[in-house]
């Protein structure tokens, strides 16, 4: 894959071209916007007392025979909103020989975010014809859905390859192992601070409490997901911090291998350096769009901390909407910053 069929793919403006491209650009915009609202005001999926759903043992078997079950387990990263570090660790991973990253060029992989269409889809499926109902659980087209989108994208694949891909996404987490039962998760968190930071620079339109409303909601998601997964799936699923992967990728990386099963003597490890940047807000002049192609990494460069520049009422809010938790998280374990 070259630098140039990334930036190609990557969603936004520079994919109109056709010669209706007024009414091709609206629909960009209008798209963005969705996206954009969804992102930032939708509180449906981060519920905390969110429950995965009721899935039976007869589907998860015959979701394993549809993703094939010679197939090793993919590797779904999911960062905990936008801006947290999602692009540079698929960028890291994809570096191992084992790993086939975006296959068909899927860039992100939203699935989880359909949950409650694909739960829908199941509810009409049963009331065309009621007898029907109790046959099924009311989560069983989660797998099924999940398990044909992967034969899907391991179409794409070497047959011993591990799939790689993302979303930067935390919605409907709970419902993970009811979509994707057989897989392995790489839940990514970044501290608020600097998610609220960079997000502020990539969309300047945002309001400081906004941006920080999301990464509350989206932070409690996570806090529910692992709660909900001691125990039953800890040896499936590995929680990961940006700034670990940032300030010592070759550690991150073993610990990451070792417990995901993905062989750590492989690792190209001289190629960490060279991996470039892009989307990163602080290469960005402040008030203009951030680029979306490919940097050479400076000297120095140093995507954290930055926070700790703002004014004293951006913190004191901060605290108040998100304080707890920052601290839940790992993030420091008093306010006093």
């Amino acid at each position: 894959m070259t630098d140039v069929s990334l930036l190609e793919a990557i969603p936004g403006p520079r994919e109109v071209s056709s010669p209706r491209s007024s009414l091709n650009r609206a629909a960009v915009l209008w798209r963005d916007l969705r996206r954009y609202l969804n992102y930032f005001f939708q509180r449906r999926g981060f519920t905390t007392a969110m429950q995965p759903p009721l899935v039976s043992d007869l589907v998860i078997r015959a979701a394993k025979t549809i993703r094939g079950r010679d197939r090793p387990p993919a590797i779904m990263v999911h960062g905990i909103m936008p801006r947290s570090g999602t692009v540079y660790l698929g960028q890291l991973l994809r570096l191992h020989p084992e790993i086939h990253a975006y296959p068909h060029q899927l860039w992100e992989l939203p699935a989880l975010m359909q949950s409650p269409r694909v739960m829908g889809l199941a509810k009409g499926f049963l009331l065309e014809y009621k007898p029907n109902l109790g046959r099924m659980a009311e989560g069983d087209f989660l797998p099924l859905f999940g398990a044909s989108l992967l034969a899907y994208l391991y179409e794409d694949s070497p047959p011993s390859s591990r799939l790689l891909v993302k979303s930067p996404s935390v919605q409907y987490i709970t419902h993970f192992y009811s979509m994707f039962p057989h897989e392995y998760l790489v839940l990514l968190v970044r501290d608020g601070r600097d998610v609220v930071h960079s997000t502020l620079r990539t969309w300047p339109k945002l309001t400081f409490l906004q941006a920080c409303l999301r990464w509350r909601r989206s932070a409690d998601a996570v806090l529910s997901a692992k709660d909900a997964f001691q125990g039953s799936r800890e040896d499936q699923y590995f929680f990961a911090r940006f700034e670990e992967a940032i300030s010592d990728p070759s550690k991150f990386v073993r610990a990451l291998c070792r417990h995901s099963g993905l062989d750590a003597d492989r690792f190209p490890f001289d190629q960490i350096d060279s991996i470039k940047v892009i989307g990163s807000s602080k290469l960005t002049i402040p008030g203009e769009t951030v680029e979306w192609r490919w940097l050479p990494k400076p000297k120095g460069f140093q995507p954290t901390g930055h926070w700790q520049k703002w004014p004293s009422t951006r913190k004191l809010m901060f605290k108040a909407v998100a304080g707890r938790q920052l601290m839940d998280l790992g993030y420091g374990d008093n306010l006093d910053w």
